[in-house]
């Protein structure tokens, strides 16, 4: 069987979608990752030890990002796809995000980047296609050469969520009869290789899911398939230290960079976190590049500042984690059974994802807004303290533990994929 993976690329959609391929290359089957190349992030790539592939114009996502100053994007402005209070989904809330979104999948789709893609896949023959939830040049492709396709989502699954409430909210308007965007544009561009419109285009098949079970939205019309989340950092030596036990609660902070080049998107500044956890008695590991901790004035006594480690070796060590709420960060630490104190970025479903953890109870929500370090204390504090975060992280921890992995379901897309 030939898979084509597609993802946008970037460290984490890349390192997100690496272990399916790799489950299935341990089958027998060729993988490889095809898309465009990021000049920045070709590494990326090499380090999953799958083939990879690149075709139409380069994307640059770094200089793009601190090109893109206008405030009416998807990305910025008072129409983001990462707000998550229901008083604010108003009509004109819905609409502004959901045509903001099919444009970003537009962009990432463009006329020149399809030719060459279906010009490949026809000579290739991919058996089955597997794609990011910003990807949308797969699905077009695996359609207009009549292959299986399904998502996989690296986050909370934000346009199911954004398409759900558009579906709903035109329900409820029936005077409104303006065409879908999203139907208009993906018609349109299967059109152009002979197939017509699928609602399978907007999903896919199914959706691979490898996060806990209540970071998933009711009323969406996706086929999830959940799967065991597999922690993946970026190859490094693994300091000694790291495998020792502490004779303190261990407590990571995770400082993230992937949008300091992104103009308007706020972040938590690292010294009220430091601040914040000066003085109790824990051992503080701040993980964090240069650009991080250079305004900040003294690294407490009870901080080790130190270059990214592997996450997935510290978590087996922590007590706690703060970090800013992407999938990764989360998958990771629920893995580990490690409770919660969640910053949230406003970039896709960090508040979301953090108001689901707050509910479930393996975790704390702080706004990045209403950060001060008497809040971030507190909040640690209370992760350590009260016997409840721990408890139910645990039993997170179980509840994952137990889900199919994903060499489990590889029968399942050798039978989707028709392979014999």
């Amino acid at each position: 069987m030939r898979v084509m993976l597609m993802v946008l690329p970037t460290r984490t959609h890349v390192y997100s979608m690496a272990p399916v391929g790799w489950a299935l290359a341990a089958a027998g089957h060729e993988v490889r990752f095809v898309g465009q190349r990021n000049p920045r992030e070709v590494a990326s790539f090499a380090e999953t030890g799958l083939d990879a592939m690149w075709f139409g114009d380069e994307l640059d996502l770094a200089r793009h990002r601190r090109l893109q100053v206008d405030r009416n994007n998807a990305r910025q402005g008072d129409f983001r796809i990462s707000e998550s209070r229901p008083e604010r989904y108003t009509d004109e809330y819905v609409r502004n995000v959901y045509e903001h979104w099919v444009d970003v999948f537009r962009w990432t789709t463009p006329d020149s980047l399809l030719d060459e893609l279906v010009v490949f896949a026809r000579q290739w023959q991919p058996d089955l296609v597997v794609w990011d939830p910003v990807i949308y040049a797969a699905p077009i492709v695996a359609h207009a050469l009549g292959v299986p396709h399904l998502r996989m989502i690296d986050a909370a699954d934000q346009t199911a969520r954004i398409g759900a409430q558009y579906r709903d909210r035109r329900a409820s308007r029936p005077e409104d009869t303006s065409p879908d965007p999203f139907v208009t544009w993906m018609s349109a561009a299967v059109g152009r290789f002979g197939a017509d419109y699928d609602e399978t285009l907007r999903y896919g098949v199914r959706t691979i899911d490898c996060h806990p079970s209540y970071l998933r939205y009711d009323g969406v019309d996706v086929d999830y398939v959940p799967a065991r989340f597999v922690p993946q950092d970026k190859p490094a030596a693994i300091p000694s230290w790291v495998l020792e036990q502490p004779e303190r609660p261990r407590v990571m902070l995770a400082l993230g960079s992937s949008d300091r080049q992104v103009p308007g998107i706020a972040e938590t500044a690292a010294g009220d976190l430091l601040d914040g956890l000066a003085g109790l008695d824990i051992e503080v590991i701040a993980t964090a590049d240069a650009s991080r901790l250079a305004s900040v004035r003294a690294i407490p006594d009870n901080v080790r500042a130190v270059d990214p480690v592997p996450m997935n070796e510290l978590l087996a060590s922590c007590s706690a984690i703060v970090h800013q709420g992407d999938g990764a960060t989360i998958g990771s630490a629920v893995v580990h059974g490690v409770p919660q104190l969640v910053i949230p970025d406003a970039t896709w479903s960090e508040r979301c994802s953090a108001v689901a953890q707050a509910k479930r109870g393996n975790g704390l929500l702080v706004d990045l807004g209403d950060v001060t370090p008497s809040r971030v204390r507190a909040g640690v504090c209370r992760l350590l303290e009260e016997p409840s975060f721990r408890e139910c992280a645990l039993e997170v921890r179980d509840e994952m533990l137990a889900t199919p992995t994903l060499d489990d379901l590889v029968p399942e897309l050798e039978r989707m994929a028709r392979c014999p």
